[in-house]
C-alpha cells in the first residue's frame, strides 16, 4: 500500500470514529407519548424540549357544558356563538374547532364517516390520507392529513357515539408538529371520553357530576 493510500485510509478511519463518538454523545430526542400527554393535561402544563411552557385549561361549552380542554393563553383569534367555537393560533398553525349543527348525521359508523370525508375531499380534487381510527366508549375519532399549499395539515375529527348527534369537533396542526401538538390534541379527545364516562357513571348512580 502506498503512503498516500495509507494516509487516506487512516483519515477515513478517524472520521468514522469521530462520527461514532458524536452519535453516542448526542442526546436522544424525547418522544411525547399519548400517556405523557394525558399526564400533562391532568397536571395542567407541559414543558417542551426547547423550554417552552404549554398550559391547559378546561372550557365547558354548549348547554351540556362538555369539558373541552384548550391551550391556555395560546390562541391569537377566537370566535364563538351558540353553534360552536373556533380557536386559532396562526403562528403555530394550530386550531381547535367545536361545532353544533341541527343537521342529521350522514354517516352512521366510524368507517362510513372517514370514507365520507375522503370521498368529499376527492370530489374537490384534494387527497385526504387516513392515519388512524379509534372508537372509545363514548367518543370516536379518526386522524388524517390533507395538503395545504406546500405543507400538510394533520387533523383529528371526533364526535360522540350515541348521544348529542349534532356535535362534531376538529382539531388540527401542521404535520411537522404532530409529535407535540398532534399528540396533545389527540390526548384532549381521549380525556374528553374519560370525563364523559365518569359523568355517565355519576348520572347512573344518581350523583351529580362536577367535571374534572
Amino acid at each position: 500500500m502506498r503512503t498516500d493510500e495509507r494516509i487516506a485510509l487512516l483519515d477515513q478511519m478517524r472520521r468514522v470514529k469521530e462520527q461514532g463518538e458524536k452519535e453516542v454523545q448526542a442526546p436522544e430526542e424525547k418522544t411525547l407519548t399519548l400517556e405523557d400527554a394525558l399526564a400533562a393535561l391532568s397536571e395542567g402544563k407541559l414543558e417542551l424540549e426547547d423550554g417552552r411552557l404549554l398550559e391547559f385549561e378546561i372550557c365547558p361549552y354548549f348547554k351540556e357544558e362538555f369539558p373541552f380542554i384548550c391551550f391556555k393563553g395560546f390562541y391569537q383569534a377566537s370566535q364563538e356563538d351558540e353553534s360552536g367555537r373556533i380557536l386559532v393560533n396562526h403562528t403555530e398553525g394550530v386550531s381547535q374547532i367545536i361545532n353544533w349543527t341541527p343537521q342529521k348525521r350522514a354517516a352512521k359508523t366510524l368507517e362510513q364517516w372517514s370514507n365520507l370525508l375522503v370521498n368529499g375531499m376527492a370530489a374537490n380534487r384534494l387527497s385526504a390520507q387516513i392515519l388512524k381510527k379509534k372508537s372509545l366508549e363514548t367518543v370516536e375519532y379518526f386522524c388524517f392529513e390533507v395538503p395545504a399549499g406546500e405543507k400538510r395539515v394533520w387533523n383529528i375529527l371526533f364526535r360522540f357515539k350515541t348521544q348529542w348527534m349534532e356535535f362534531t369537533g376538529n382539531y388540527n396542526c401542521l404535520k411537522e408538529d404532530v409529535g407535540t401538538y398532534g399528540v396533545l390534541l389527540e390526548a384532549m379527545v381521549v380525556k374528553l371520553d374519560e370525563w364523559m364516562r365518569k359523568r355517565e357513571g355519576a348520572c347512573a348512580d344518581g350523583r351529580s357530576y362536577q367535571g374534572v
